[in-house]
């Protein structure tokens, strides 16, 4: 197997799951790190015992010449980074999540895997996690619960903060299936800590429509009931799933269960971040060297992490235009930009 060499693009505190779980992979190195903050460079160089550091992401491409760049930077500057990497000859980079948070940044991303070649992951790594990578939940919803009809998917924070990891795991349980049709609701701007660059409307309501007559209520709001009796922001994630044999309720950190009809007591089974977070990182990252390796696809490319995106963009989109929306659709950024300027708007008229 080759060793391919990795390089961290960002030394901020994401960055430290990337780099912990390095001593432990098979045919992966981390030989350079990147970071206009100096002190944050060279602790990252010490703490992890990574050979070369630098200031300038274009000087560490070329000198490095890496095969693996892990871009662990606030999102914003993602086209960029892509085409960057994708011109140093790159073989794959990893990108934290949201991946996109306007229309021709995914766009843009998307376009660049097609002519380049660059195999772009996004680090929405739960579903890594065994109960997802196994299908264990996807098993369950398809033979134990009858058909499927209605799901409810709820995560503190606005929809590019929990939101791709919610809608990550939504497409993963229902087999990549994707939505026909959305109809949301949203309110409030905020621009203040992680929302400066994790754009979107701080709170979000949306039903969205899948094949075989699913609906699903997806509510990202810091309101939201997300994990109940979780204390952590970055922890809430919940789903009920509800069919005509059974339900299925499953919660970050606090499990999941499942009962059918004819059954005496629900069945448990483990579904945590404290427990599987860092195992769930060390199979992620892994998985990139076996893809390029010749391995199975990557459960994270940008094939399947690309419809996340166009997902969550599309219930902006039935808020920009008012009413229900078939699924997919084109939202430009003009029609983005104009979305948050009619929600900073109501917001000062209601403040």
């Amino acid at each position: 197997m080759a060793a391919y060499r990795s390089m961290i693009l960002g030394c901020g505190p994401r960055a430290n799951d990337h780099c912990v779980v390095y001593p432990d992979l098979r045919n992966m190195e981390l030989v350079a790190v990147c970071d206009l903050i100096e002190e944050r460079r060279e602790h990252f160089r010490k703490t992890y015992g990574v050979p070369d550091g630098f200031d300038d992401y274009e000087t560490a491409l070329a000198q490095v010449q890496p095969d693996i760049v892990h871009v662990c930077t606030s999102p914003g500057r993602r086209v960029w980074e892509a085409e960057c990497a994708a011109k140093a000859g790159v073989k794959a980079a990893i990108f934290e999540k949201p991946v996109a948070v306007k229309p021709s940044e995914i766009e843009g991303l998307e376009r660049i895997c097609r002519e380049s070649g660059l195999k772009i992951v996004v680090n929405c790594q739960r579903r890594y996690y065994p109960q997802f990578r196994d299908g264990v939940i996807a098993e369950i919803m398809r033979e134990k619960l009858g058909d499927v009809y209605f799901i409810r998917a709820s995560a503190k924070g606005n929809t590019m903060g929990m939101g791709p990891h919610m809608m990550s795991l939504l497409l993963q349980f229902l087999g990549e299936a994707q939505p026909e049709a959305v109809w949301a609701m949203a309110h409030t701007i905020n621009e203040t800590s992680y929302q400066i660059t994790h754009q979107a409307p701080e709170s979000i309501l949306a039903e969205y429509w899948f094949p075989g007559g699913i609906r699903v209520l997806f509510d990202c709001d810091p309101e939201a009931l997300g994990t109940p009796g979780e204390e952590s922001f970055w922890m809430h994630l919940h789903f009920d799933v509800l069919g005509t044999q059974g339900r299925l309720f499953l919660t970050q950190n606090r499990g999941y269960w499942y009962q059918s009809n004819g059954m005496a007591e629900p069945i448990c089974g483990e579904s945590s971040w404290d427990i599987q977070g860092v195992q769930g990182q060390l199979d992620f990252t892994q998985a990139v060297g076996d893809w390029l390796d010749g391995g199975p696809p990557h459960l994270n490319r940008l094939d399947l992490e690309g419809p996340v995106v166009h997902a969550l963009l599309g219930a902006q989109k039935s808020v920009y235009e008012g009413n229900r929306i078939t699924l997919p659709t084109t939202f430009t950024d003009e029609e983005w930009l104009a979305l948050r300027e009619r929600l900073k708007a109501i917001d000062h008229v209601t403040a």
